[in-house]
């Protein structure tokens, strides 16, 4: 749900930090927050070609660079490849938690996310609050309490990188790195997505293949894409030969829930019981389907029909 205004802290001047940034950062973050693709969830589209167009002689590359400025100070979260752009205290400072109604729309402005990143960000940034706030209201909401159980993501622990092109580098503002990954290259779209074929082809539930693979980009960030796929295929392959199909998970379920830190499924071991194994000799000799009761206590006599 788009906002058709804004809530902005008078006291936002005060704030030694926010007065350090730059002037274009300080621009940026504004615009942001009067963007009118600002949901209740605080996410916003995130289209610097766009956003440039709003100030005269203003180019993507500076909204880019004002934009690398504020992830650095924690005060967005941007991904880039499903183009949103989380004010990350916008819960905190908006207000909407103290107003049951409001929160509401935050819950489905949430569901609304396409990054798995930008919620997990978003669920942290409300355990925060529950913590230092469990008076507000909105907290009370099942709908609520129900968010505060899903994965987080600390912004803290994210890190900017540079993703390689060609021969050449492009700099990129997605802060969605931990920085355990900062000292290894980062892979190439090309082999995310050979990584995420090899491993599907391993997977006996084939549904929902293109919400699996950005699922797969984003666990894959914050784990690897080698131990990721090889854990992909584990599970495959074990899910194949121990559980019938209608009970495997959805890929894109399975990664949803981190389920790559479970233990492998195991076949259960199915062993007859001295009864079953009368029914099926009875059913045997005599053919018949029908062994209810009287035909069990015909057999513990040892009688036939």
């Amino acid at each position: 749900m788009a906002r058709d205004r804004a809530n902005i802290r008078t006291d936002i001047w005060n704030d030694d930090d926010f007065r350090e940034l730059s002037g274009p950062a300080q621009l940026l973050y504004l615009q942001l927050l009067t963007s009118a693709t600002l949901t209740y969830a605080g996410v916003a589209d995130w289209r610097p070609k766009r956003i440039a167009s709003l100030s005269a002689k203003r180019t993507a590359n500076a909204v880019d660079d004002a934009a690398a400025e504020l992830v650095a100070g924690l005060y967005i979260v941007v991904d880039e490849d499903t183009e949103e752009v989380l004010i990350r205290s916008f819960l905190k400072h908006d207000g909407l938690l103290q107003k049951p109604n409001v929160t509401k729309a935050m819950v489905k402005a949430f569901n609304k996310v396409f990054s798995m990143t930008l919620k997990g960000v978003i669920v942290h940034e409300l355990k925060r609050l529950a913590e230092g706030f469990p008076e507000w209201r909105g907290f009370a909401l099942n709908e609520v309490q129900d968010l505060l159980t899903k994965g987080s993501v600390n912004p803290s622990e994210l890190v900017t990188r540079t993703l390689p092109v060609g021969d050449a580098s492009l700099p990129t503002t997605n802060y969605l790195l931990p920085t355990t990954y900062d000292s290894l290259p980062a892979p190439t779209v090309r082999e995310v997505e050979d990584a995420f074929n090899s491993a599907w082809e391993h997977w006996p539930k084939k549904v929902e293949r293109k919400q699996a693979l950005e699922r797969f980009k984003v666990a894959a960030r914050r784990n690897g894409v080698e131990v990721l796929a090889q854990r992909i295929v584990e599970f495959g392959d074990a899910y194949a030969e121990t559980t019938e199909r209608q009970f495997v998970p959805a890929l894109g379920v399975w990664l949803n829930g981190e389920r790559w830190t479970d233990e492998l499924p195991q076949a259960r071991t199915q062993r007859s019981s001295p009864l079953d194994q009368n029914l099926t000799e009875y059913q045997r000799l005599y053919g018949g389907t029908d062994v209810g009761e009287r035909s069990v206590q015909a057999l513990d006599a040892g009688v036939g029909p």
